[in-house]
């Protein structure tokens, strides 16, 4: 697992030789190319170069005479490298054009168009249209359920992503039985420190918690502390993280002493694991420092502070440490005294 959080998951990669043979006595010369294509973006991807890997990826998708395997498996990387750019509005235009050429000569269930179709669906409900995307999701959701021999992991990701329109509008029941449903299916084919199944499980736990099922949400979210504590070290980001969810929903859950302790615990073991310039070190420390200041604690609240002032990110933004200084002036405290 690399994050647990509410993004897509897309499933199993389809490897790039795994349509013919990539030798030059069995594939044809449009195919080399495309191929030569993809290995160029990459390359290039890898070194950072996004706008160089998006043009090499681009000549393999529009590549007419090369396969129409390798031509979707280039818009698949187009897809992700105009997400990490942040134009979602061309994943879900690609998607939707890699879908209709794909379907003119592959059947929808194929997994290289399942995974397009995931792609368009969710990039739809990233963009704010949830109606369009739940319906794409329950069709294709249909015809995962009528492909007992597609890959499970394929399978797992596209339900999950299901629940995407759902949790946008802030259904969070409708969004909860996608959750819940997938996880039963799981559970029983998976090992419990499964990193998709501790992803399903994060993403019910989110939703329970903006449903203000705080309690379930703890117990969702410390069974997942403990299936990554046998994968993962104490300082991991990952378990810090979701140490920080169980203190949020202990304090949101009405129990502030509690929650308060587990933060401030947690904010020594971000110092020790992370070190004191670390972003989440900051963030754990400011929600401290505002914990102290609907306390009315003074003392505390200027200690947070100076620590958040001596050792804040490099990265850090101004507004941040200015949404400090503005906590202490709300609460009466003078800027001066950071000096």
């Amino acid at each position: 697992m690399t994050m647990m959080s509410t993004e897509t998951i897309h499933g199993m990669s389809v490897p790039l030789n795994s349509f013919g043979c990539p030798s030059s006595s069995c594939a044809s010369t449009p195919d080399m190319e495309a191929r030569a294509s993809l290995s160029a973006a990459l390359r290039s991807a890898t070194s950072g170069r996004l706008d160089q890997a998006l043009e090499y990826a681009r000549d393999a998708y529009d590549n007419e005479e090369a396969s129409i395997e390798l031509r979707l498996e280039a818009a698949k990387l187009c897809i992700d490298w105009h997400a990490a750019l942040g134009d979602y509005g061309k994943c879900r235009v690609l998607a939707a054009g890699a879908v209709h050429l794909g379907t003119s000569y592959l059947e929808r269930d194929h997994p290289l168009i399942l995974m397009l179709r995931n792609s368009e669906a969710y990039w739809l409900a990233i963009l704010g249209d949830a109606d369009m995307s739940a319906r794409k999701f329950s069709a294709l959701v249909a015809d995962v359920r009528n492909n007992p021999s597609l890959d499970p992991q394929l399978a797992f990701a596209i339900r999950n992503n299901s629940a995407m329109p759902w949790k946008n509008t802030g259904k969070w029941s409708r969004a909860a039985r996608v959750y819940r449903e997938l996880l039963t299916d799981m559970e029983p084919l998976c090992d419990e420190e499964d990193m998709t199944v501790l992803t399903v499980r994060d993403n019910l736990a989110e939703v329970l918690s903006a449903d203000r099922q705080y309690e379930e949400a703890i117990r969702l979210y410390e069974r997942n502390l403990q299936a990554l504590l046998h994968v993962a070290d104490r300082g991991d980001w990952r378990v810090l993280r979701l140490r920080n969810e169980i203190a949020r929903n202990t304090w949101m859950g009405g129990d502030r002493v509690a929650g308060e302790g587990l933060w401030t615990v947690l904010a020594e073991d971000c110092r020790r694991y992370l070190g004191d310039r670390d972003e989440f070190t900051a963030r754990i420390r400011t929600i401290l420092l505002t914990l102290a200041i609907l306390r009315g604690d003074d003392d505390t609240a200027m200690s947070i502070a100076r620590k958040l002032k001596a050792d804040h990110p490099d990265d850090w933004d101004e507004c941040d440490m200015t949404e400090a200084v503005e906590l202490l002036a709300e609460a009466g405290i003078s800027p001066q005294d950071f000096q």
